[in-house]
């Protein structure tokens, strides 16, 4: 099974390498743009095409660009093309982040030092290695980006990394997933991750951003810089606690549902549609993804549809069943917490997508 991780590292640069990785970042957004520009008059994000048609004009507008930058630029032209299907252009900000291959970068783990290529020449950075970071010092580096934080005036490093050596569990647990608003995460096994402290704390941010920008004032506004971000590195953190502690239980393969489609559903009110758009149930189902494969298990992705309306153990499918979190069927009298019936219910699902698919798929969908 192959794992893949990007791990970040902020750079330690040489006097004039900050000035020479913003000349490159300027200098690769132009070569983006005209790749960009040419697939979307042409609409195709064939790479060979645009290859052909732009990369002399690229070459000569931007001479000390490397050509492999330059092919970078234009093969994320074409990525972004192609995700958009070509309906619009794809504009990237100058000081956007750039894609290096192994050929204009070279990585030393072990000592903390990669030389990077820029419209200047190789540039020697450094960077700290932590104890954490050392549990990838036997993984295949794949690809790098170099990102600026221009905000506090800060180049990072981020690495992709492969390691194909998991061997992946052969026992077969499984345990149903339901995410919700009310409660974050509700398990088969009984278990409830409540919600309750991230919304009192999206509420505790929400009251003080409304009451800063009603002053307006230039402390008023560093206060609001200063706290940016807080707020989502507090609900990243609580998703990544939750998925850290469902996927170290004694379960090996995890049902969840397929919520991509859920935004795009009939709204209710105003207040029920922000609570649906600050819903980050697609980080904890990253999260989730992510340490599994670590451990060499499994995630299954079950159709979403009925899921709270069916009765986990007569089967009975009728709406009326759920009022709010409470489930009883109309058929049998069961009686349980809605969002526990539901999570039981795509547990069912996910055995029944096991006993058709081999065991050892990683991430598979059933619907």
């Amino acid at each position: 099974m192959n794992v893949i991780r990007t791990i970040t590292f902020k750079l330690q640069l040489p006097d004039g390498g900050s000035t020479a990785l913003l000349d490159t970042m300027r200098a690769y957004s132009m070569a983006f743009s005209a790749s960009a520009l040419w697939g979307f008059e042409n609409h195709t994000w064939n790479k060979v095409e645009n290859h052909k048609a732009t990369y002399q004009a690229v070459r000569e507008a931007v001479p000390d660009l490397p050509s492999s930058l330059v092919q970078g630029a234009r093969d994320c032209a074409c990525e972004a093309l192609k995700a958009s299907r070509c309906k619009s252009l794809p504009e990237q900000k100058p000081l956007a982040a750039m894609r290096y291959n192994q050929r204009v970068i070279t990585v030393n783990l072990i000592h903390g030092i990669a030389t990077i290529a820029s419209v200047q020449g190789r540039i020697k950075a450094t960077f700290p290695i932590s104890e954490y970071h050392r549990q990838y010092l036997s993984w295949t580096v794949t690809s790098s980006t170099v990102s600026y934080d221009r905000r506090k005036g800060v180049f990072y490093l981020h690495i992709s990394m492969d390691h194909p050596d998991v061997e992946p569990v052969q026992e077969v647990r499984v345990l149903g997933i339901d995410r919700g608003i009310v409660n974050v995460a509700v398990c088969s096994d009984n278990s409830f991750f409540n919600s309750r402290r991230v919304k009192n704390v999206r509420a505790k941010y929400a009251h003080l951003r409304t009451e800063l920008q009603s002053k307006g004032t230039r402390s008023a506004t560093r206060k609001l810089r200063r706290i940016a971000g807080r707020e989502r590195r507090f609900v990243t953190d609580t998703n990544h606690c939750i998925a850290k502690q469902i996927t170290n239980s004694d379960f090996t393969v995890f049902a969840l549902e397929d919520l991509s489609k859920i935004r795009v559903q009939k709204r209710r009110s105003k207040s029920f549609n922000r609570k649906l758009n600050t819903w980050s149930f697609h980080e904890l189902e990253q999260f989730l993804r992510y340490k599994a494969e670590a451990l060499g298990k499994q995630i299954l992705q079950m159709d979403a549809r009925y899921t709270s309306q069916k009765c986990s153990v007569c089967g009975h499918t009728y709406k009326g069943n759920r009022e709010g979190s409470s489930f009883q069927c109309r058929k049998c009298g069961f009686q349980l917490h809605a969002d526990l019936n539901a999570a039981r219910n795509i547990a069912q699902a996910g055995i029944s997508c096991l006993s058709r698919l081999p065991v050892n798929q990683p991430n598979v969908a059933c619907r």
